[in-house]
């Protein structure tokens, strides 16, 4: 059970990624800023920057949220291989669609990074406060990264690629194609955004159908 400071924490960055998750729906995550954050959430920026060393910590907060719900999902769903894959693809095109500048802003950020960005963890309070309903589940708590590498496993094993490479091959093909799916997306101003993720990724993996 979460000891109270934790829950504490927990409650703090909750309403702080929830906010933005709401705000970026009609703004830019850069127009959002720390101190209407502070505002909403009730704390000062000292505060604040306890738990976010700056703003774009929530990008990266906001990306392990993001890998736990499609682990989540996954798990619920009971799928694995290509039938997971097009739930992944489904669930960005979604993301993208309804906050751009947050998808794009974590893709700003790691072509920026010179170093590899470890994720933030979830804490279990935390875990509770964003997925009450999981909490009988049984799932791994794994990167985005190793999340389509364990899929492409079940890729590789059911033979179900034209490519003749590995897993972890596979999985790099696949998240090289799905980032540039969203600057394409993004350069081109694509309408009909899911249509256009299917159509992108399943040009390279056939399995991946819309």
């Amino acid at each position: 059970m979460p000891t109270k400071r934790e829950q504490n924490a927990a409650r703090i960055k909750f309403k702080a990624l929830k906010y933005v998750l709401k705000e970026s729906e009609s703004r830019n995550f850069a127009d959002i800023q720390v101190i209407e954050i502070c505002k909403y959430v009730g704390i000062s920026k000292v505060t604040f920057f306890k738990y976010f060393t700056s703003k774009v910590d929530l990008l990266l907060y906001y990306r392990s949220i993001l890998t736990l719900t499609l682990i989540i999902k996954i798990v619920e769903s009971k799928v694995e291989g290509t039938k997971a894959l097009n739930l992944i693809v489904q669930y960005f095109a979604l993301e993208y669609a309804k906050r751009p500048s947050m998808v794009l802003g974590l893709i700003r950020y790691f072509t920026n990074s010179t170093d590899y960005v470890n994720p933030i963890p979830i804490k279990p309070a935390e875990r509770l406060l964003f997925f009450p309903e999981a909490t009988e589940l049984a799932y791994e708590i794994i990167s985005f990264d190793q999340l389509v590498e364990q899929q492409m496993l079940d890729v590789v094993f059911k033979k179900q690629s034209t490519l003749s490479v590995n897993s972890q091959q596979l999985s790099e093909v696949f998240l090289a194609t799905l980032y540039g799916t969203i600057v394409v997306c993004r350069m081109k101003k694509v309408d009909h955004i899911s249509m256009f993720f299917f159509q992108v990724l399943g040009t390279v993996f056939p399995g991946i159908k819309g």
